[in-house]
């Protein structure tokens, strides 16, 4: 299966980098050349980030017992068990105890604990048995399916189980044949937040309230349509980092002001390691990240129009759509603000320079004070009341479960939800074997290791999250040449080094435990970096390389390295000896990519 998907991918990329090729002779291209670039790159980007997402189906009826409530349970005939098997509900940390005995009268007993929530687990066991009984120890016992596994892992069928018990085995069909995956179960922060979207649903009480509810609404979306499965959780982040290509690609061009360039830029951005794995986990980063893009893109092409033209209803469109954004980026989660405060700065500087060209005029200053206050006006529309009416909607589900502090009215439960939200955001003391500082992200120092599986036969499955090296590491130039153009007072320069900054300056003094993926949005930034480094470097001209010929040989590397690292991004089984040969370089040999 792993020499079939990069044999495909290997296909796909020499298709990809023919097209590229041809791409300014062809008639089509001329006549669209958007169309064409921003389809091409999305579609190639869509095709793989599918790939082994999830299952689409998962079970669905869910088993509550009570404390002391026996189920029994008939095999039929006695039976070698080698494996238990159990799919946690909606609530983790539940006790029961599973007896087995092969004539009815002798029993041994099994203390299980649940663990992750919408994950399948499993208790090995070594006994023959015909009969079993499973007996909540806790206050209750949530579970959505179980199934037993014998001595040659041949699933093992069920004759018989209490009318009390028949949602523990309604959907044997489920069972799946591998004892921890992905694909079928929860992984990594997905047991809080599909959790709380099926909470919502089902207006339960809320487990995670320590981020703006939207993010979890989207996700309530997508479950209410496709069920509480692996694939509907984890489709809205995927959808989500489809759209951010076309978006990247906008303010690329927006930038560059040429196909080749935004074309570039967003083909190193989509075969960077990160925005493939984060946008297919279900946790808030990607809808962060593609709200965070279409913050700045909109707010950046109302600075070019407030520049060059003046044009007040188009201009106040762009306005529009980029506080909406910000609305959006903000009730996912608080890292929106920094966004914010970086197109404010961006919305200041047009107006700074308006300022300085009205005061040598004469008779200037009546029409500059006219359309300040009304593009203020239309500022506190779009960038307070907007947001503020998305950030409080967004607690409507939230709400309605009857947790969010039910003897407070609405308003009220709100702001106390925000002061928990600030004593765990800033008092968090826990540790993390994962965790890591700022300056750590910059080199790509230590990846956030996500899920692990031993196979037989030396095989293993992990999920990583962390930069494509060459992406990161040559954007430390690019970083370096930008903060060189920006201070020369170079627009395009100024704009990537503010989106860049504010997303990294306010993590230099945080305390609390912080992760390499909280370097997301800084991924958007760095990719135009190196795209604006390579087209702007003098250094090239110099030295008689053509632009595109290095740009050409970086996005060749940039897809070969994400083949070659794709198996620990994706978790495909491969062998061990495959993560030693190839992707434990020298300098990176405490990188954890598989146990």
């Amino acid at each position: 299966m792993t020499t079939f998907w990069i044999t495909t991918f290997i296909l796909i990329t020499i298709l990809l980098l023919l097209w590229l090729w041809r791409i300014d002779q062809t008639t089509f291209y001329q006549k669209n050349p958007h169309v064409l670039a921003c389809l091409g790159i999305t579609f190639v980007y869509g095709i793989y980030v599918f790939i082994n997402l999830g299952n689409l189906h998962s079970p669905q009826t869910l088993f509550i017992g009570d404390q002391d409530q026996s189920i029994q349970i008939d095999l039929g005939t006695p039976t070698n068990l080698a494996y238990f098997q159990f799919m946690v509900g909606p609530r983790d940390g539940d006790v029961f105890r599973l007896s087995l005995s092969e004539d009815g009268r002798n029993w041994q007993h099994h203390h299980i604990q649940t663990a992750s929530v919408f994950s399948w687990d499993y208790h090995p066991l070594d006994e023959v048995a015909k009969y079993a009984r499973i007996t909540p120890i806790s206050k209750q016992l949530h579970l959505l399916e179980i199934g037993w596994r014998d001595n040659n892992f041949e699933q093992v069928q069920i004759l018989h189980i209490d009318p009390t018990g028949e949602n523990l085995m309604d959907e044997q069909h489920l069972v799946p044949d591998q004892l921890l995956d992905y694909l079928h179960s929860a992984y990594f922060d997905e047991i809080f937040y599909p959790r709380t979207a099926y909470e919502f649903i089902h207006q339960m009480d809320v487990f995670e309230d320590t981020h703006p509810p939207l993010g979890k609404v989207i996700l309530s979306w997508s479950i209410n349509i496709f069920g509480m499965t692996p694939f509907a959780w984890r489709l809205p982040g995927v959808l989500a980092g489809i759209l951010m290509i076309p978006l990247i690609y906008g303010l690329a061009f927006a930038l560059f002001k040429t196909v080749f360039w935004s074309l570039f830029a967003t083909v190193i951005f989509a075969f960077d390691f990160m925005p493939f794995v984060q946008t297919r986990l279900a946790t808030l980063d990607a809808y962060l990240v593609f709200f965070t893009v279409g913050m700045f893109y909109f707010m950046y092409r109302y600075t070019q129009i407030e520049l060059a033209t003046r044009c007040r209803q188009k201009s106040y469109l762009f306005l529009a759509l980029s506080g909406l954004f910000t609305g959006f980026a903000i009730s996912t989660k608080w890292s929106g603000f920094y966004g914010a405060f970086g197109i404010f700065i961006l919305f200041v500087i047009p107006w700074m320079k308006y300022w300085v060209k009205t005061k040598q005029e004469a008779d200037g200053w009546a029409g500059f004070y006219r359309n300040l206050r009304r593009t203020v006006a239309w500022c506190l529309l779009w960038f307070i009341l907007v947001p503020a009416v998305i950030y409080i909607l967004s607690y409507v589900p939230f709400y309605r479960t009857g947790y969010l502090y039910p003897d407070r009215g609405f308003f009220a439960a709100i702001i106390q939800n925000q002061r928990a939200m600030i004593n765990f955001h800033l008092f968090l003391a826990a540790d993390h074997p994962f965790g890591s500082y700022w300056w750590q992200w910059l080199i790509n120092w230590r990846p956030m290791f996500y899920f692990a599986n031993t196979l037989p036969n030396s095989m293993s499955q992990g999920i990583s999250s962390f930069g494509n090296p060459l992406v990161w590491w040559s954007g430390l130039l690019a970083l370096a040449f930008t903060a060189y153009r920006a201070f020369k007072r170079q627009n395009t320069a100024i704009f990537l080094m503010i989106g860049y900054l504010v997303f990294l300056v306010p993590w230099f003094g945080f305390s609390r435990v912080a992760f390499i993926y909280y370097y997301f949005p800084n991924v958007i930034f760095l990719t135009l970096m190196i795209a604006y480094t390579i087209k702007e470097a003098t250094l090239l001209d110099r030295l008689k390389i053509g632009r595109r010929k290095v740009a050409y040989g970086f996005a060749i590397a940039t897809i070969f390295l994400f083949l070659l690292f794709y198996p620990v991004l994706a978790g495909v089984p491969i062998h061990s000896s495959y993560v030693e040969t190839f992707l434990r370089w020298s300098f990176m040999r405490d990188w954890v990519l598989i146990l």
